[in-house]
């Protein structure tokens, strides 16, 4: 794993965003927003750190209103979700890489039945609960799932 320097400025993200890493399959709000999503992704070992507001994916997100969500109380009911069942690693001050957070959130929310819960009421929800259910997810972010290539 790379150590963070000066050269790789420390990312932010959203709680509920490590779920969206992991269905997300090219498609988003725009093009520029497709493209900035998928950039941050190409590198599971980005250090991250935990932020209750916009991150480094909502910077190219339309929704984006200086600085603020236009769906803000939603996304933070996503958020406040994700840091409930996924504990101390998304609550902890020291960065984190992405496959970590991924690997959380896969582990106990989405091993746990739990998707629909989190975030159900998301205008994705259809797209990445279809997913799930396919176990067609970015294996990338998930080094230790133990889901092989073929779904299962």
């Amino acid at each position: 794993m790379e150590e963070n320097t000066p050269s790789s400025p420390l990312a932010t993200l959203r709680p509920h965003h490590a779920l969206c890493a992991l269905f997300f399959e090219g498609k988003g709000y725009s093009q520029t927003f497709v493209d900035n999503m998928t950039t941050f992704l190409a590198d599971p070992t980005r250090m991250l750190q935990i932020t209750s507001g916009c991150d480094a994916l909502c910077q190219a997100c339309p929704n984006n209103f200086n600085g603020l969500c236009s769906d803000e109380a939603k996304v933070a009911l996503f958020d406040q979700r994700t840091l409930s069942f996924t504990g101390a690693i998304f609550q902890a001050d020291q960065p984190v890489p992405l496959y970590e957070l991924c690997q959380s959130a896969f582990d106990n929310i989405l091993q746990q039945g739990l998707l629909a819960e989190v975030c159900g009421e998301c205008e994705w929800a259809k797209l990445c609960q279809g997913k799930w259910q396919k176990r067609d997810l970015n294996r990338s972010m998930l080094p230790y799932s133990g889901i092989d290539s073929n779904g299962g």
